[in-house]
């Protein structure tokens, strides 16, 4: 029974968070930033606030160490993926910017670890 409810609060309030942050996002300028403000900070933070309900401090601090781990990987992806797809084209070049995504993961889940 805990593990539904946890999964319903999970949805009403990471809903609660999108909505939220979305309204918050609508005043930014360009609008293309709207989307990306609303969606990941909306669904970390409704996951960590619950983490922290059902599980404790320490796996909300793991997580929240992960989810910073992952988007710093994701930024070295991002800088690497625009020139590369200019070089390589679509496929490759975002093939090789995986790669390098992967590889950036790697060093940074040793680095912050379990």
């Amino acid at each position: 029974m805990k593990s539904l409810l946890e999964i319903l609060l999970k949805s009403v309030v990471g809903g609660l968070f999108v909505v939220g942050f979305a309204m918050v996002a609508e005043t930014l300028r360009p609008k293309r930033l709207a989307g990306v403000f609303a969606a990941a900070p909306s669904v970390a933070l409704s996951g960590l606030i619950l983490l922290v309900a059902f599980k404790g401090d320490r796996e909300a601090a793991d997580a929240a160490r992960g989810m910073i781990a992952g988007a710093l990987a994701f930024t070295a992806y991002c800088l690497v993926d625009v020139p590369l797809l200019g070089r390589l084209g679509a496929v490759r070049g975002s093939a090789a910017a995986l790669l390098v995504w992967c590889a950036a993961a790697a060093v940074l889940g040793v680095v912050v670890g379990p």
